[in-house]
């Protein structure tokens, strides 16, 4: 809290499982509740493939898919760092949360901080063939073993590519491909936001 009242900070958000030890710390230092995150699970071992193949095949026109793991590759970084802005839109309720502004330092950055608590970094993209630029994209973080639960992580289509299925498109993708390169990964975990329940100042 000093260090972000010396930055000039006007919130600081922070997260907990409703009920936890956390949750009432939080609670009784005067944060409030403004946003709740339901978690979901998907067991790999259960994923209807055929109905992921019927997703993934189903044509987009316009668009087509790319990947890859870890850090962005320098020919895509700068319409992937534009790309972020497609969550500036994210209903985030009453929290006082603004807006980050994405470059491709920040992007390259984020993709090292994963890397170097030794998980691994998976990114699906949608690109726009009229000019090569992401539309859309969705990211994994798998653990650094390949075992136990991923995690989706960001997850966007700007706003002027919506409406085509792309979001879908690019998820099932995604889950295609964690089965394939990590044979040993339980399951995928991703979270939605249920209002009007997380905790923020």
């Amino acid at each position: 809290m000093a260090t972000a009242r010396d930055n000039v900070r006007r919130c600081v958000v922070a997260q907990a499982e409703a009920g936890s030890p956390g949750d009432h710390f939080l609670s009784a230092r005067g944060f409030r509740k403004v946003l709740t995150l339901r978690f979901a699970r998907l067991p790999l071992a259960e994923v209807d493939t055929a109905a992921l193949d019927e997703i993934i095949e189903h044509p987009h026109t316009g668009y087509r898919l790319m990947s890859w793991q870890g850090t962005v590759p320098d020919c895509l970084a700068q319409t992937f760092a534009a790309s972020r802005r497609a969550t500036d839109d994210m209903p985030m309720d009453a929290t006082d949360h603004g807006t980050l502004t994405w470059d491709v330092d920040r992007v390259k950055a984020a993709a090292k901080a994963v890397e170097q608590r030794g998980d691994r970094l998976h990114t699906d993209v949608a690109v726009d063939v009229s000019n090569g630029s992401i539309a859309g994209f969705t990211e994994l973080v798998i653990p650094g073993d390949g075992t136990g639960d991923g995690r989706h992580y960001g997850t966007g289509v700007l706003p002027e590519h919506r409406g085509h299925g792309l979001g879908r498109w690019m998820k099932a993708e995604s889950i295609r491909e964690a089965r394939a390169l990590h044979p040993d990964l339980g399951g995928l975990l991703t979270d939605i936001a249920v209002f009007p329940v997380g905790l923020a100042c």
